[in-house]
């Protein structure tokens, strides 16, 4: 079967003109999903692109904003996306094109950790 890969966009002029202003990652490097003191946020883990070895714990991240307490429904559908969606390349999160996973996902923003 052949790898799967999940796309985030967090601009919304469609540049691709900073750092980590877009990331597309394979679903063998997705560790999870974390809530965060939020009710409009959910995160989802990443092995970093950037540790190595000892630094097991660095972990990339992508923050989804969405509809107040409706994590759960957006994680429901990114499983199903990652286990049923027919394309490998699954765009979660592009603010550039208004294209989002779930209608509850309205934004994303990117954080690559760099090793300790």
């Amino acid at each position: 079967m052949a790898e799967k890969f999940l796309y985030f966009m967090e601009e919304t002029d469609g540049a691709f003109d900073a750092a980590n202003d877009a990331m597309c990652r394979p679903v063998s490097e997705f560790r999870g999903f974390g809530i965060i003191a939020s009710t409009t946020s959910l995160e989802l883990h990443f092995n970093s692109m950037l540790g190595t070895g000892a630094d097991i714990a660095a972990v990339d991240k992508v923050v989804l904003t969405v509809t107040a307490n409706k994590q759960k429904e957006i994680m429901d559908s990114i499983v199903q996306a990652i286990n049923f969606a027919k394309d490998p390349f699954i765009v979660v999160c592009d603010g550039s094109n208004s294209l989002f996973i779930n209608s509850d996902v309205t934004a994303c923003a990117i954080t690559v950790t760099a090793a300790a």
